[in-house]
């Protein structure tokens, strides 16, 4: 009985002398793994991108995984046959896509080669330059031709960029693979160096967030494939040349968010300059962008992402030129994904806090 009391007098004593930590304290203890990861993508940015890069794809592969294995394969093989399915599917879409992919490549180039402002881009010309006398003779036609050569350029260097990037992309599906593969066992080294007294909060806070990244990325990647298809179809009956390249351009375009309109459109309407020498297709493309973004905007969206991010429009334009600014073009395309993970980790924590009364330190 002795031993008890003093047993109990000791754990009394110890807990008496253990004070709670400041909030400057538990500020700076939650800062530490954000400068920690933070200091990482700044000194290993590819290494950064190569990883959230196969994190996003393990994420929409997991459930195509998981329905293979329950006819009791094994997760390798399961993964393997996945891979298959897919690898089959891009060789077939391309052997489909490819003869009038380049067909149309070599007509753009042939056109882009054989530009000139035809007589009715004269006739505009000829009128500003009656209505700004200090223009020179002959300026506006240069710079028109200067400026849709100047953005085929710009083009072919980001092509060239993509081109030299093969490489790096053919290392994500070696890491997605494994990722795949030894996915519990990640999670549960995730959640082995939590506390004991957060352990079902932690559970609660990673089911969340792959439940509802996944779900936005794969309905993210479905969006951009439809719009690729409503331009390529649109500009088809427009009669507007490239079609398949311009759908294509518009449909990587939109996988940065409000993006793929633009994206689809610039090019849409340089080539259209180009066929026809003039401007008269320009405002029925800005017309056929426009519908499609208030088609995507109005029907595709909302259906799609019923359970993705859930943010307001104006807050994912703020986070994208954020992202933008910080890792460029890569930075505005995970941007929604990054956002979508701190949300469901600051919700779930604070409701972890009040439902499994853990209160503070």
């Amino acid at each position: 009985m002795k031993a008890g009391k003093n047993e109990e007098k000791y754990h009394g004593s110890v807990n008496d002398t253990v004070k709670p930590l400041s909030g400057i304290t538990k500020i700076f203890i939650l800062l530490i793994p954000l400068l920690i990861i933070a200091a990482f993508i700044a000194f290993f940015t590819d290494i950064f991108i190569a990883l959230v890069m196969c994190l996003l794809f393990a994420l929409v592969l997991n459930p195509f995984v998981d329905f293979i294995q329950g006819f009791g394969l094994g997760r390798s093989i399961s993964i393997l046959v996945v891979y298959i399915i897919i690898g089959t599917s891009i060789y077939f879409a391309f052997n489909m896509i490819a003869p009038a992919f380049v067909e149309q490549s070599t007509s753009l180039t042939k056109s882009y080669k054989e530009f000139r402002v035809s007589e009715k881009l004269k006739d505009t010309e000829k009128w500003i330059e009656k209505n700004v006398p200090y223009l020179k003779k002959g300026d506006v036609g240069k710079e028109i031709e200067s400026s849709v050569r100047s953005s085929f350029t710009k083009a072919e260097d980001i092509i060239s960029g993509v081109v030299s990037t093969v490489l790096f992309i053919i290392i994500i599906p070696f890491i997605t693979f494994f990722i795949l593969r030894d996915r519990q066992k990640i999670k549960n080294g995730l959640i082995s160096i939590v506390p004991n007294r957060y352990f079902e909060m932690t559970i609660n806070i990673i089911d969340k967030i792959e439940k509802q990244l996944s779900s936005y990325v794969r309905a993210w990647l479905l969006d951009a494939f439809v719009l690729g298809v409503l331009s390529f179809i649109g500009l088809s009956i427009m009669g507007v040349n490239n079609a398949i390249i311009i759908g294509m351009v518009a449909g990587a375009g939109h996988l940065i968010p409000y993006a793929g309109p633009v994206v689809g459109g610039v090019p849409a309407i340089l080539i259209s300059i180009i066929q026809y020498g003039d401007f008269h297709m320009i405002l029925p493309i800005v017309i056929l962008f426009t519908v499609i973004y208030i088609i995507d905007s109005a029907f595709i969206q909302p259906y799609l992402f019923s359970k993705g991010a859930e943010m307001n429009p104006i807050v994912i334009i703020a986070l994208i030129l954020i992202g933008n600014q910080i890792l460029g073009a890569f930075g505005a395309l995970i941007a929604i994904p990054v956002a979508t993970i701190l949300k469901v980790s600051a919700k779930e924590t604070i409701n972890g806090f009040r439902n499994y009364k853990l209160g503070y330190y």
